[in-house]
């Protein structure tokens, strides 16, 4: 961690959006960072091994033991201000699989989400009940990021090539099927099956190792919505009670109720 006095930090700005991070702005010698201050205390075995790559932000500090970051600020817009074409996305997530390798960590979905549940005060029985019957599993294997929405990548001003853009927040990267962070993105963006579709044939353009039907389509995506609800009744159930979260609780219970 950088010997900074205080007499030396020149601003520090509070960022919004992290639900289970606090994140802040922070100036020094003319100089900008991100601070992340993580609540809780879950453990982040391999995330220090997923930022050391060159998608990952530029880190200047990292806390092993507790979680917290400090990076160098990266300038652009989030995909969220700054929506990608289909293609576009799908050339970013084939170029994002081709970076991650395998073998750091394995992300097990039916294993995540049954502790998310027990971890809940209650969970609605229709959302149990599609789990239980679901059998989606990894039909091939790349390093994922698992939690890839559009806050969580930067399109950087300027980045050309492979430096396009950043990706953020890796504490859930593991190996899985990379149709997931595909559906995960679609999702963050409001997209359906038509235009996950057009994000499906522009990655096989770009990239190796996807191949999805559309049955294995749908079916990842009410994988995807079981899992976003899941972690929403869990983060409720140990305090992390904010609009957005019950806002999530009950926009993806929705969705899957309504998926075809």
């Amino acid at each position: 961690m950088p010997a900074w006095g205080a007499h030396e930090i020149q601003r520090i700005e509070y960022l919004p959006g992290g639900y289970t991070n606090r994140n802040y702005r922070v100036e020094v010698q003319d100089h900008a960072y991100v601070l992340r201050i993580v609540e809780g205390t879950k453990p982040r075995p391999c995330e220090r091994d997923y930022l050391a790559l060159d998608v990952a932000p530029d880190v200047v500090a990292y806390d092993v033991r507790h979680g917290h970051l400090l990076t160098l600020w990266i300038s652009g817009q989030v995909l969220a201000d700054s929506p990608p074409s289909p293609g576009e996305a799908g050339e970013y997530l084939a170029a994002l699989h081709a970076r991650i390798p395998l073998g750091i960590n394995r992300y097990d979905f039916h294993r995540e989400v049954t502790t998310m549940f027990r971890r809940a005060r209650e969970v609605d029985p229709r959302v149990q009940a599609c789990f239980e019957a679901t059998a989606w599993r990894p039909a091939t294997w790349r390093g994922c990021h698992n939690d890839l929405n559009p806050w969580n990548i930067i399109r950087v001003e300027g980045g050309k090539e492979q430096a396009r853009f950043r990706t953020l927040d890796w504490e859930s990267a593991g190996d899985n099927d990379p149709i997931f962070d595909l559906v995960g993105l679609c999702v963050g963006l409001g997209w359906g099956i038509e235009h996950a579709r057009a994000c499906h044939d522009a990655y096989r353009r770009g990239g190796s190792g996807l191949g999805a039907t559309e049955v294995r389509l749908r079916d990842t995506f009410r994988a995807f919505l079981i899992r976003e609800y899941a972690w929403a009744v869990a983060q409720l159930a140990i305090g992390n009670d904010r609009d957005e979260i019950r806002a999530q609780v009950e926009t993806s219970r929705d969705a899957l109720a309504n998926w075809d």
